[in-house]
């Protein structure tokens, strides 16, 4: 079978199962795990899957706004917002990366909460400027119209004089292997950016990111700080991160209250 009829049949396997494991695409098409690996990022670099850990999914829909998506997974963003900004101490310096789960944490900063926060992120920029004990500073740069989100050399710039004490970065995938990746090149390039000048490094994804792997490569698992994420997390991925050395944070449910 050439390789091109053996992606065609991964594509219509995923149209009909929706997830598919690597080691079972090799024993139903009888090549070795190596190959099938190399045809899953040839059809995640073509668009037509996402790979996550073991295998991969149908690729999510280009189209989807931010509406939509800061729509979705909502008691697992919340949860994750909740905790993390219970790590912020008073007087910090704290840098807030683009993403609907980072936002959800700007709205989850107590009212009560004094600093400073430099964010690539104009959701947050807007929720926060009137926040009495905030002091807000939006990336220069480049922004991508509903996104609201900067990148581009003007924002990469700013790290070149600046650090942060914390950094509340997302992502759109963590792999035991690959790390920490996102689909937009120009946001993974200030991530990282951000990731490199700051204390700590905290990434807040709910768990439908974890085991996946993304386009653009952010950095390994080693820099960071830990991931917080949501109590939906699987246990054969929690254990394959920790198991490279990850801490992982899982943010207990909020309650149908707090959701309102």
């Amino acid at each position: 079978m050439v390789p091109e009829q053996r992606r065609q049949q991964i594509v219509t396997a995923l149209g009909t199962r929706g997830m598919v494991r690597a080691d079972d695409l090799a024993n139903q098409l009888g090549v070795s795990l190596e190959t099938i690996r190399r045809d899953l990022n040839e059809l995640e670099r073509r668009g037509e899957l996402t790979r996550v850990y073991g295998g991969a999914t149908r690729a999510p829909k280009r189209s989807e706004s931010w509406d939509r998506r800061a729509g979705s997974h909502v008691p697992a963003k919340r949860a994750i917002a909740r905790y993390a900004v219970r790590l912020l101490q008073p007087q910090r310096t704290v840098f807030f990366d683009a993403g609907t789960t980072i936002y959800e944490a700007a709205k989850a900063l107590p009212g009560d909460w004094v600093g400073s926060i430099l964010t690539g992120n104009g959701h947050v920029e807007q929720h926060l400027s009137d926040h009495p004990g905030v002091r807000v500073q939006l990336l220069p740069g480049d922004m991508r119209d509903e996104e609201l989100s900067v990148s581009g050399p003007a924002a990469e710039r700013v790290f070149d004089k600046k650090s942060v004490d914390v950094a509340f970065v997302g992502a759109d995938g963590i792999h035991p292997q690959a790390g920490l990746t996102g689909c937009h090149e120009g946001e993974a390039a200030v991530r990282r950016l951000a990731i490199s000048k700051s204390f700590e490094r905290y990434v807040l994804a709910d768990s439908s990111k974890l085991g996946r792997v993304s386009q653009f490569r952010v950095t390994d698992l080693a820099s960071i700080t830990a991931v917080i994420t949501d109590s939906d997390v699987t246990k054969d991925v929690l254990d394959a991160l920790v198991a490279r050395g990850l801490r992982v944070h899982v943010a207990p449910p909020v309650s149908v209250e707090q959701l309102a």
